[in-house]
């Protein structure tokens, strides 16, 4: 067992006055920081994360994921881009459809990060790990909902990164996992805050602990979509139609609400800020060991081999 002295204290138990934000927090929900158009667009296909308009309004969002070669494993560059494309998203803008190009959503994080954190020190390695999530979980922040439309496997950081949207659409077949525990590493990216949340205790333990493989058809049934197709290509078609009806509404309305659901989820269990610490420490302490890079080490050279089998 590895130390957890290091780690944080279990936050306070909350007051049970009922403490509401000011309207300030509903106005900031009400406008967009910015008006400019993002820096990337679907026309530059160099960049780790492209945009498009949909909608006939052109106020949907298309934000898709674009490292194919790779299954849209999750970098630092990508965070980067990721999050400057929903920091910058013009005032328009009614709503946002996060996909993958290729066939996956995505294969999480890079194996080169993953690497490089187990050469690293732990220390290090904790502020590593809370900027990396903080260039992802910028949707939290997003002033309008974000829908996932998961065409293809969600795995690791990637279903994490679902996890955090608003929605989820995707189809029967499609495979979700949280494959965190086979390679010696402690989940993050706020796996743990919201599985609780969005599919239950028994659900969070079982997936998290185990690693387990789940389809689409048996994700509906534990909560963790909203919605299956039966085909692959009718998930972003789907997830389009939902945005388009959410779009439709009057913006405040949706704004305001959408800012009290979040505000209650990021409150519960201690809070979504103390979540991400604890895991940050935790997968610190996972790459400072030999089993973690072993398996790294293992996973890469296996893909390696099937690539070169090919």
């Amino acid at each position: 067992m590895w130390d957890r002295s290091f780690l944080p204290p279990p936050p306070p138990p909350p007051s049970r006055r009922l403490v509401y934000p000011s309207r300030q927090y509903f106005y900031s929900f009400c406008s967009s920081s910015s008006s400019s158009s993002p820096s990337f667009s679907s026309s530059a296909s160099a960049s780790a994360v492209t945009i498009s308009y949909e909608g006939a309004a052109n106020n949907i969002a298309v934000v898709t994921l674009n490292r194919p070669g790779s299954l849209n494993a999750m970098t630092v560059t990508m965070g980067e881009e990721f999050k400057k494309t929903i920091e910058s998203l013009p005032e328009s803008v009614r709503c946002v459809v996060l996909t993958g190009s290729g066939r996956a959503f995505s294969a999480g994080g890079d194996l080169d990060f993953l690497e490089a954190r187990a050469n690293d020190n732990p220390h290090h390695n904790t502020e590593e790990m809370l900027r990396f999530y903080d260039r992802f979980l910028v949707v939290r922040k997003c002033k309008v909902p974000v829908l996932s439309a998961i065409h293809g496997p969600a795995v690791g950081a990637g279903l994490c990164l679902a996890m955090a949207t608003d929605i989820r659409v995707t189809h029967k077949e499609c495979v979700l996992q949280f494959p965190f525990s086979a390679l010696g590493l402690h989940p993050g990216m706020a796996a743990t805050f919201f599985m609780p949340i969005v599919a239950g205790q028994e659900a969070a333990f079982r997936l998290l602990l185990t690693g387990d493989k789940v389809t689409g058809e048996e994700a509906l049934k534990l909560g963790l979509v909203s919605c299956v197709e039966e085909k692959a290509e009718d998930v972003v078609t789907t997830a389009l139609e939902m945005a388009e009806r959410i779009a439709a509404h009057p913006h405040v309305g949706i704004a305001t609400t959408l800012a009290t659901l979040r505000m209650h989820q990021d409150a519960a269990v201690g809070g979504l800020k103390a979540a991400l610490v604890r895991e940050a420490d935790a997968q610190a302490a996972c790459y400072a060991t030999p089993e973690l890079a072993q398996k790294v080490a293992d996973t890469k050279a296996a893909i390696a081999s099937k690539s070169k089998n090919k």
